[in-house]
């Protein structure tokens, strides 16, 4: 098992210092300062601007964390409290078949069907809103399972 460990280790370590080894010469011609300074990301014109795109990584987690936390709590102790046992069993599969849909396929759903749906309401669409509610959706699966597990495991005198 530790073995497997080392293993794993040495190949995270092994992809961050590919990464740093074919960077760096573009970081020492352009400068770290320069990705988060620049006023936009022109690459070809050498402007680069990283902290947008940082921000709209942070702010697409967290909401879609914010969304997904407790629709996946309440779905899992719905499923596990409320809903009757045919019913459980029936809605506990569906979740685990969204749970094994790659997210290539959310990114693309999301990209051809919500997209416009919120670009005829908030032009254009592409938007922090559709990143929120792809992720969203990527998210609660996982969270409810997690839940409901957790919550299978909680003795019934609690």
């Amino acid at each position: 098992m530790r073995l497997l460990a080392l293993m794993a280790g040495g190949l995270l370590l092994l992809v961050v210092s590919f990464l740093i080894h074919e960077s760096w010469p573009a970081l020492q011609n352009i400068g770290l300062a320069r990705f988060f300074q620049d006023p936009d990301w022109y690459p070809i014109d050498e402007s680069y601007q990283l902290t947008a795109m940082i921000w709209g990584t942070l702010l697409t987690t967290a909401g879609a964390v914010l969304l997904s936390t407790p629709l996946g709590i309440l779905s899992a102790i719905f499923c596990h409290f409320y809903a009757p046992p045919l019913l459980s069993r029936w809605y506990r599969r569906m979740v685990e078949l969204l749970a094994g849909i790659p997210s290539v396929v959310f990114g693309f759903w999301g990209l051809v069907v919500l997209v416009p749906i919120i670009g005829r309401w908030h032009p254009p669409g592409t938007s922090l809103l559709a990143g929120i509610l792809i992720l969203t959706l990527m998210i609660i699966p996982t969270i409810m399972l997690v839940a409901h597990a957790s919550i299978a495991h909680v003795p019934i005198a609690y």
